[in-house]
């Protein structure tokens, strides 16, 4: 760790933005599992080797918020609607605790303006890339979502530009050519959300570095502010939002368990459209996870912004308040591709807001390391087999299909989805019921025991699918 200085922080800093990004933005489990296994086991190698800084009071409340989200996520498993998902979700937040971590470790070995570097230069890869495919389609395929590859969400990838436009201001003049690509694909994704965070990130900025028109800029945050309800007024946001309060509303204390609002989506919704996502991380964390889940991520979120402000970083201040914006109307806490950075910059705005600290003790942080590493790789291996059923499965190779299935609950007994592929794979009614078993929340599963049920057992298993979702059309 003593060696990690500004460039290699900077590089760390733009693997893991153009990493994740360019991996359909880290979205799925196989991405940010592996992402969980690498970083946890470079963190851990690091430690062994050079150990670390400890954190101050910021810092370790970032770090402490992280890792009680984590296990709150993890646990929810316990009253879930659909246990299953608990454990898959969970690795992402570790992911997020692991990547605070790591900066928090090097200390101030690696400045801010290093891990702005590195944001920056990530984020102006993945817009470049972004352009190329827009200029090759010529605005065709727009359905297919091809138009916002590498990272498969054009609202997601607006922001990270919009993260990058910001944090030019922390780096050298220079730096501004990149300005011209990001704000060019910002342009060209046209997301209204993502624009709305830029606006609030140079409000931010302005608030704190011109203190003569602090009074105009905060009519003009306030303005904004009032009329967010009517920009919104109409959208389908709002109806993810009110199902979203309605789940909370039916389990005030834990929530329904984390990765659960699709349950309660296609339960309620009146319009044929399909989501996983209440598209706002305080809403759907209030339903999931309940008001200590919310109470958590609000603290791993207001923290670095304090720090940032205390440590006379206004363009760290801005980008978080721009990220803070942009997800409380998107699911961008689900897209590690734009998280991470986030992530990176509040970790670099506690440590800089902390005087320097003594070194990290290594008979608490190997162990530490050591447990998210083993979790770490039974995620990813079990991801990683599910994804090779999956994809064996699409292809026709049944008796593969089951084969990795098979081999993904050795790792992960919990999967429902592990299960279900099996009884794609063999037409095996006991195979799905073994998924219902582990998940009686998951419509799919008691419609594909239907398909190859006959008599009552047919008919109970269409009433629970229509039940579970009323709009879906049915075998």
């Amino acid at each position: 760790m003593d060696r990690l200085g500004g460039p290699a922080g900077a590089g760390v800093a733009f693997a893991l933005t153009a990493g994740l990004a360019a991996d359909a933005g880290g979205y799925n489990a196989l991405s940010y599992d592996r992402a969980l296994l690498v970083l946890a086991g470079i963190a851990l190698a690091g430690v062994l080797v050079a150990g670390g800084e400890r954190p101050g009071l910021f810092a370790a409340t970032l770090l402490g918020a992280l890792a009680l989200l984590t296990a709150w996520t993890a646990a929810s498993w316990l009253w879930s609607e659909s246990p299953p998902r608990a454990l898959v979700e969970a690795p992402r937040v570790a992911l997020y605790a692991v990547v605070a971590g790591v900066v928090v470790l090097a200390g101030r070995r690696v400045s801010p303006a290093w891990i702005a570097g590195g944001v920056v230069g990530g984020a102006t890869l993945v817009a470049a890339w972004n352009l190329v495919v827009l200029v090759q389609h010529h605005g065709r395929a727009q359905a297919s979502g091809v138009l916002a590859d590498p990272f498969g969400y054009a609202n997601g990838l607006a922001l990270l530009c919009a993260l990058g436009i910001v944090l030019l201001l922390r780096l050298p003049r220079p730096a501004l050519v990149a300005a011209p690509v990001l704000a060019a694909d910002l342009a060209l994704q046209e997301s209204t959300g993502a624009l709305a965070a830029l606006a609030a990130a140079f409000l931010a900025y302005g608030l704190l570095t011109r203190p003569r028109l602090r009074r105009v800029l905060a009519a003009v945050a306030l303005a904004g502010v009032v009329a967010a309800p009517f920009a919104f007024a109409g959208h389908l946001r709002g109806r993810y939002w009110r199902a979203a309060l309605h789940e909370s509303a039916a389990h005030p204390v834990g929530g329904s368990g984390a990765g659960t609002f699709a349950n309660w989506w296609l339960r309620e919704r009146q319009v044929p459209f399909s989501t996983r996502e209440a598209h706002s991380v305080y809403l759907e964390t209030l339903a999931e996870l309940g008001p200590l889940g919310l109470a958590l991520l609000l603290a791993a979120l207001a923290v670095p912004l304090a720090a940032a402000v205390r440590a006379r970083e206004p363009a760290l201040a801005a980008a978080l308040v721009g990220y803070d914006v942009g997800a409380a109307v998107d699911f961008h806490w689900e897209l590690p591709g734009v998280t991470v950075p986030m992530l990176l910059v509040a970790a670099a705005a506690c440590v800089r807001a902390s005087p320097p600290q003594a070194p990290a003790r290594r008979t608490v942080m190997v162990p530490a390391f050591a447990v998210v590493t083993a979790c770490a790789l039974l995620a990813y291996a079990g991801a990683a087999r599910l994804a090779g059923a999956e994809d064996a499965l699409r292809v026709g190779d049944q008796a593969r299909a089951a084969a990795d299935a098979r081999a993904a609950l050795r790792v992960a007994p919990f999967s429902a989805d592990a299960w279900g592929v099996i009884g794609d794979a063999e037409g095996s009614a006991p195979a799905y019921r073994r998924a219902i078993a582990l998940d009686r929340n998951d419509w799919s599963l008691w419609l594909r025991l239907a398909n190859v049920s006959k008599g009552e057992p047919r008919r109970l298993a269409l009433r629970e699918a229509a039940r579970l979702n009323p709009l879906a059309s049915g075998p």
